[in-house]
């Protein structure tokens, strides 16, 4: 009964590969010049696909602003 506590060991995951660097709507609306509400709506309209953090909140990834910049928004 005397067994010491044992360590929290998180999950090993492939850590050599990064994801996709994602913005916030904010940080991504600041990058293009818009703000958030446009982005929500190129969000809504399709234009933008948007990812969700582990907290859940909506994130756009900086190849989803580029690809809107390249088709001028």
């Amino acid at each position: 009964m005397n067994e010491e506590p044992q360590q929290f060991q998180p999950p090993t995951a492939n850590t050599t590969e990064p994801g996709p660097r994602c913005l916030t709507i904010t940080q991504a609306a600041d990058a293009i010049g818009v703000d958030s509400f446009t982005m929500l709506s190129f969000i809504q309209r399709g234009k933008v696909n948007p990812t969700r953090s582990l907290s859940g909140e909506i994130m756009v990834p900086e190849s989803e602003l580029a690809t809107l910049m390249e088709k001028g928004r």
